[in-house]
């Protein structure tokens, strides 16, 4: 099954893009609203709807808000809340309709519990960028496996039948759904 719902952890992704947190606060909300911006272009050539949420709970006093902006629906965590348990209550709520974007390991263990498709933050990273689409479709389109394809070639014994070119059942159906995304 392919997910339909695309839930983002801001500040993960953020910091794999060499941003961590304190920076963002520092440099004001500029940098946050161009990553809102990308998702979104990124969001209208996905068609599926996306959820991003970003760490509020330091602040006092506020409570959880909920921004549509861009075709994303941006989420602000409240006061005492963190981004990553309203992630994995999304996840819960959603199940195998879920496509999850952290590198945070107890999010990736939720979302694997509960049949989620999961997406490691530097991976996305790439795919959001521009470059990284373009080459892609360069090496798909010259007909040869990609240098990623040839690497994550898995070594096989002697002992086992089939095509040993093929790679495993799991491999293919997480490069399917990663064609996708």
């Amino acid at each position: 099954m392919t997910p339909k719902h695309l839930i983002i952890d801001g500040y993960n992704v953020l910091g794999a893009m060499g941003l961590p947190p304190h920076r963002v606060i520092e440099q004001g909300e500029h940098r946050r609203e161009e990553f809102i911006v990308r998702v979104g272009l990124y969001g209208h050539r996905l068609h599926n709807p996306i959820t991003l949420v970003f760490d509020a709970w330091q602040q006092s006093g506020t409570s959880r808000q909920v921004i549509h902006r861009d075709g994303v629906t941006v989420m602000y965590t409240g006061q005492g809340e963190k981004a990553d348990g309203v992630i994995q209550d999304i996840i819960r709520t959603h199940g195998k309709e879920a496509a999850v974007v952290s590198s945070d390991l107890e999010v990736i263990a939720v979302a694997k519990a509960f049949g989620a498709f999961s997406i490691r933050s530097q991976e996305f990273v790439k795919r959001l960028a521009p470059s990284g689409l373009q080459g892609t479709a360069v090496s798909r389109s010259q007909g040869r496996p990609s240098q990623k394809d040839i690497d994550e070639e898995p070594v096989r014994s002697k002992e086992k039948k089939g095509n040993p070119r093929k790679l495993p059942k799991k491999l293919r159906q997480r490069n399917r759904i990663m064609k996708k995304y």
